[in-house]
């Protein structure tokens, strides 16, 4: 079993579907400190105003230490007209727009009280528009709680029975590689190249939210993501 692990950011990049396809389970990460003017509730798209950030408002005053599942929308603010208005501004000319409304609309439009519905829904959506059969599980729903850091890491995979783990490039800085090797769980790092692809409004930008893939290569992103990575030891 190859387990990856990521936290449930919203529209994620590119690089959190290519390692989804790499493993047979992804664990949503939802049970860790969520980061504030991080990817958790906002990523980039590009517009012809160049980078902006695509926003979903937050309550987080005062609320320093709440986790990731527990995060509320605040739906107090009108926020919804806006976000549609800068994801047309950055896409309704691409060739694949009525892909990324079939995808990003609904989700919005339906009423999520808490972030994570809202994340897992255009998750979800967009795995499904890549053909990405992966299986997936909240990690609140593995006992893990008690643990931070290395040691939620590895519990994961002790609990999902995963003899690797693909960790992002931090875990370097992180991972307790000892005690992987005594629990016979194989660590590999996501050693992820970058692709360029046809893309809209200029000179090329990396690091967009995979919507900006699709709206430019449709059906194709799937083959750019299978192309773009490697698993080092």
């Amino acid at each position: 079993m190859i387990v990856a692990i990521q936290q449930p950011e919203h529209l994620p990049w590119i690089g959190f579907f290519n390692k989804m396809i790499q493993c047979d389970l992804f664990v949503y990460l939802d049970n860790v400190q969520f980061k504030r003017r991080y990817f958790e509730n906002r990523n980039r798209v590009k517009t012809s105003d160049g980078i902006k950030w695509l926003t979903v408002p937050v309550s987080s005053k005062g609320k320093f230490h709440q986790k990731i599942r527990d995060v509320l929308i605040d739906n107090w603010k009108p926020w919804k007209k806006k976000y549609k208005g800068l994801l047309e501004l950055a896409y309704k000319k691409s060739s694949f727009w009525d892909d990324i409304k079939d995808i990003v609309f609904p989700c919005i439009e339906q009423e999520h009280s808490k972030l994570i519905d809202l994340n897992l829904s255009l998750i979800e959506k967009c795995k499904e528009y890549l053909q990405i059969e992966t299986t997936t599980v909240l990690a609140s729903s593995l006992e893990v709680d008690e643990f931070k850091g290395s040691d939620i890491i590895l519990q994961i995979c002790i609990k999902t029975h995963g003899a690797t783990y693909i960790s992002g490039p931090d875990g370097t800085d992180y991972l307790n590689h000892e005690d992987f090797n005594e629990e016979g769980v194989k660590v590999k790092y996501h050693d992820f190249n970058h692709p360029d692809y046809p893309q809209m409004h200029g000179q090329f930008t990396s690091h967009m939210s995979i919507i900006d893939l699709i709206a430019n290569c449709g059906p194709e992103s799937l083959k750019i993501l299978q192309e773009c990575y490697r698993v080092s030891h």
